[in-house]
């Protein structure tokens, strides 16, 4: 009898424990829908702005990317944390053709009228934004969720094999920051390349895309 009752309360636990872990999953997948359905407003916005501050322990990236209708520019800036020096790199994107500008300390070099596509710099592309179910369920099952707060804002904070370190206004369900991988350093040992991004809406300004004075610039011919 006491044997019995003994395997009943271990069933009793078996039980509340999967109902725990299935209400958790559950929880998670909810989020992560919520997620992607705010986000998905973002994505294919054609008037935003976009800055990404990518930093290692060599060096410091700042990506800034402007879109307006079909038109689109990048400004991307690496700053060498040994020597300070900058190396800057802007393409301008017109709906057809792509005009890339190159500057170093020492060289200014522009490649003109490049076939190419759009620049389209990829909002949100921390989380996997797949409308499978079991895509979901994986990555529910997969990544713990908590909530916290990044910079004054209410966050979830995401940490998978997939989404590293990865922190998510839930608000708008935009990526603010995340671990982009690893990058192996001169002297043999590795750091993380850590991302952090900014965003505006709908007041991008058509100054924005008048391209430099090309006079100041040696034209390499494409290739």
């Amino acid at each position: 009898m006491e044997k019995k009752k003994v395997i009943k309360i271990i069933l009793f636990i078996v039980l509340i424990l999967v109902v725990i872990f299935v209400g958790n999953i559950i929880r998670k997948m909810i989020i992560l829908k919520d997620i992607r359905d705010k986000v998905s407003k973002y994505i294919n916005n054609d008037n935003h702005y976009e800055k990404i501050i990518n930093s290692s322990e060599e060096s410091k990236t700042i990506t800034e990317y402007y879109c307006k209708g079909n038109k689109e520019v990048m400004f991307l800036t690496t700053t060498f944390n040994d020597s300070n020096k900058e190396r800057k790199l802007t393409q301008y994107f017109d709906g057809e053709k792509c005009n890339t500008y190159f500057e170093t300390e020492n060289d200014k070099v522009a490649t003109l009228n490049s076939n190419t596509t759009p620049i389209k710099v990829l909002i949100g592309s921390n989380v996997d934004y797949n409308d499978s179910l079991w895509n979901l369920f994986y990555l529910a099952l997969t990544t713990p969720i908590e909530s916290v707060k990044y910079n004054n804002k209410e966050c979830y904070f995401l940490n998978s094999e997939a989404m590293r370190e990865c922190y998510v206004e839930k608000e708008t369900g935009l990526t603010l920051r995340a671990i982009e991988g690893r990058v192996l350093n001169s002297d043999g040992t590795e750091t993380d390349i850590v991302n952090e991004y900014s965003y505006e809406f709908d007041n991008v300004d058509d100054s924005i895309f008048v391209e430099p004075d090309i006079s100041e610039y040696k034209i390499q011919e494409n290739k």
